[in-house]
Formats: structure tokens, C-alpha cells, sequence
């Protein structure tokens, strides 16, 4: 059933943008009809600008307070989509690039797809649930000027090899 579902929107989507441009164009005029075009691909513009800083803004303070970002990365992802929706010209793109910018719709369309797929984040992956105190990682080795000394022709070690300068 899904695969007979992407072929008849490739192919209907635009057949409904044209319907749309006739039916719009024969109301409102050609030029009042690209004027409108031009106004909603600008509207995108500027909506994308300043909800995508709201996202950037709000997936910073959740990775500041350790939460994890998922969500807003997803609602940003629909913003791009969204915003893409109006950038493209045609209005039933338009009117859902519109509805997707409301966040009661976003939320809904987030919470459905989250049902679908999985977002892995770091602060998700390995029990990671707050912020992790400053200083140094398990992994780094800090060592002392007169503990360490190399001469440049020498090769430097690879990982895993055994071998001490």
C-alpha cells in the first residue's frame, strides 16, 4: 500500500500546484498570482530566520541542561521543511508550509513521526542524563615535561602498538 502511496504524490503533487496557479490565477489575476508567489517564498525567508534561531536558541539550553534535544531537533527539521514549503512556489505547498509553522501542528506531526523513528543524540546515548562537570576526560594522560620526550625522525607509535621510544 506505501508503495502505491509515493508514486501518486510525486505525480499529484504537482498536478495540484497547477490546478492551483489556474484556479488562483483566474480569481485574482496573473500579476496579483506572482506577486503572491513572491510574498510567500519571502515570508518563508523570514519565518525560517526567526523560528530557526528560536530552535537554535532552545537545542542549546537543552543540551546546556543536559536534557536531550531531540525534540527540538525534529521541530527544527520541520521548520526547514516548512519553511522550504514556502520558499517553492505553489500554494498547496504553501498552505502546508503555513499549517507546519503553527506549533500545535508541528507538534503533532513531530509526535507522529517520533512513533515512526528513532533520534539518537549524545546526550541520549549511554545513560548520559546531566551535564558533565570540567576537567579532564578518562582517556587523556597528562604528563609532565620531563616525563615525556620525542625526537622528530623518530615515527610516532600507532594505536595498539606496544613498542616505547
Amino acid at each position: 500500500m506505501r508503495s502505491f502511496l509515493i508514486p501518486l504524490a510525486i505525480l499529484g503533487l504537482p498536478l495540484a500546484e497547477i490546478a492551483g496557479f489556474v484556479v488562483v490565477g483566474r480569481e485574482i489575476g496573473l500579476l496579483m498570482t506572482l506577486l503572491l508567489v513572491l510574498a510567500s517564498a519571502f515570508v518563508g525567508v523570514i519565518l525560517l530566520r526567526v523560528q530557526g534561531f528560536t530552535v537554535i536558541r532552545r537545542m542549546q539550553d537543552a543540551a546546556r541542561n543536559g536534557s536531550d534535544p531531540g525534540r527540538e531537533v525534529l521541530g527544527g527539521a520541520l521548520l526547514f521543511v516548512a519553511a522550504i514549503l514556502l520558499v517553492v512556489p505553489g500554494f498547496v505547498s504553501d498552505v502546508i508550509g503555513l499549517l507546519l509553522f503553527l506549533p500545535f501542528v508541528r507538534n503533532a506531526v513531530a509526535g507522529f513521526l517520533r512513533k515512526r523513528m528513532t533520534i539518537v543524540t549524545a546526550a541520549s546515548s549511554a545513560g548520559w542524563t546531566r551535564p558533565r562537570e570540567p576537567g579532564p576526560s578518562p582517556r587523556v594522560i597528562d604528563l609532565e615535561d620531563g616525563e615525556f620526550s620525542r625526537t622528530d625522525d623518530e615515527d610516532p607509535p600507532q594505536v595498539g602498538d606496544r613498542r616505547r621510544p
